[in-house]
């Protein structure tokens, strides 16, 4: 595909094949995407390469950083591997932590937008306060 290679550092897809582009109304951009041919097949709690179960649940999207005002995901299969270790679960991929419906770039900003402190928001989490 013609122009991949932007879509995959737009979306911060580090270790990854984007096949094709989309445009859904709901979702906005869909960016289909692999893990290129060393990344596959790997444990996604340990990391470790593990052989193929099943196919899953299928195709699992994560959703990525908004590429302006347009709301962006990736899209891929998500097969299921067994690992010596932690049994049959879903294959890694390397731009999503395991268990996450985020990207790692989404996970970071969201990180870093939680850690800065914006002048006159209060310090630390919000805490209920009582009636008085």
């Amino acid at each position: 595909m013609r122009g991949a290679r932007i879509w995959g550092r737009l979306l911060g897809l580090e270790h990854a094949v984007v096949e094709r582009v989309e445009f859904d109304r709901d979702a906005g951009v869909v960016v289909h995407a692999r893990p290129v041919a060393r990344r596959r097949g790997l444990c996604g709690r340990c990391g470790k390469r593990c052989p193929r179960y099943d196919a899953g649940d299928g195709r699992r999207r994560w959703r990525a950083l908004d590429l302006g005002c347009v709301r962006a995901c990736v899209e891929a299969v998500a097969p299921r591997v067994r690992c010596r270790a932690h049994g049959v679960v879903v294959a890694g991929v390397p731009w999503a932590r395991h268990g996450a419906g985020h990207t790692r770039a989404f996970d970071d900003q969201v990180a870093w937008l939680a850690a800065i402190r914006w002048p006159g928001w209060p310090r630390g989490p919000a805490r209920a306060r009582s009636p008085s």
